[in-house]
């Protein structure tokens, strides 16, 4: 058995709740999306790669200020993130019938492909560093992180919290709710379901944005660089499912990048996400035989229902007197 240091166990658990941070806000925005709309959004990841070098561009070749850069970014990805939805995915939705959902993701993987074309073809293909506020170390617990972690971690925590409060109290959540229960219901009752899908592409963009800045400013911006993210997106959604709070979704997220940092006590750093899809595998594994009939052999039987008794005379009497 390997021997493991209390220091490198809790470093290990520090950098995987920031960078669990990073997955759950994803997660959330990505959760927000399928469950309302329904539609496999891939080109999440372009929007996630867009926020960044859209506030990479604001700052370096307009020489605007980092928050002011930043702010823009994630607010003009955002507003792709909701032309995607009420331009592409819409149309094609309402075309393609009952194969809606396969169409869906095939423009979604399009639209992914070319966008990341697209990057390389205006920003270059190359790793560019991302300069903002200064870097500074942090040591604490015996460990040491970053004021981008903290950042990070805040800014997720707060969105996550607002987007749980907005879904629980206001009108808005409540008609996103509505509309994710039963979209043509929704309709029927003067909600618009096709604006309020809109608005969850646009606050799911957000989401993938606020991570895309955080993550250019600790390491690189390369027009590759949403691919994993989307991938982890999908995995914590799915992990805590769709139709669950943010706050769940969120907690999730930190729970997968934990088992990805203590797996890499037993794996090399490259095996770690393999670590994280067996417990997908898992999870469906389990899901599947909870469902089954196997499983059902093992499960109390229900008791069964009293009959009510049956009606007397009385009943049909007093029945009869009172027509």
């Amino acid at each position: 058995m390997l021997a493991v240091s209390a220091q490198t166990i809790r470093q290990l658990t520090v950098d995987g709740f920031f960078r669990g941070c990073t997955y759950g806000l994803l997660g959330a925005g990505f959760a927000l999306i399928l469950g309302v709309t329904g539609r496999f959004h891939f080109a999440y990841g372009l929007t996630y790669v867009l926020a960044v070098y859209f506030a990479f561009t604001f700052t370096f070749r307009v020489h605007w200020g980092f928050w002011l850069s930043a702010v823009l970014g994630v607010a003009l990805a955002a507003a792709i993130g909701g032309g995607i939805e009420r331009v592409v995915y819409r149309p094609l939705a309402k075309n393609a019938g009952a194969t809606a959902l396969l169409a869906v993701f095939v423009a979604a993987l399009g639209l992914g492909i070319a966008g990341e074309n697209l990057v390389r073809l205006f920003w270059g293909s190359n790793t560019q560093a991302y300069y903002g506020p200064k870097k500074k170390a942090y040591h604490f617990w015996d460990t040491v992180f970053l004021n981008f972690d903290v950042w990070q971690a805040a800014s997720g925590v707060v969105i996550v919290v607002l987007l749980a409060l907005m879904l629980r109290y206001t009108a808005l959540g409540r008609r996103i709710k509505a509309t994710r229960v039963n979209p043509d219901l929704a309709k029927t009752i003067g909600i618009n379901a096709d604006l309020t899908y809109v608005i969850c592409f646009v606050l799911g963009t957000v989401c993938a944005g606020v991570s895309a800045i955080w993550y250019g400013l600790k390491y690189t911006v390369d027009p590759g660089m949403g691919f994993t993210p989307v991938i982890y997106a999908f995995l914590v959604a799915f992990l805590a499912g769709t139709v669950r709070s943010p706050v769940r979704v969120f907690v999730i997220g930190i729970f997968v990048a934990l088992i990805e940092q203590y797996s890499s006590i037993w794996l090399s750093a490259r095996f770690t996400q393999t670590a994280v899809f067996v417990v997908l595998v898992g999870y469906l594994a389990y899901t599947a035989i909870r469902g089954s009939a196997l499983m059902s052999k093992f499960r109390r039987p229900a008791r069964p229902s009293a009959a009510p008794p049956p009606p007397t005379h009385d009943v049909f009497l007093s029945a009869s007197e009172t027509v």
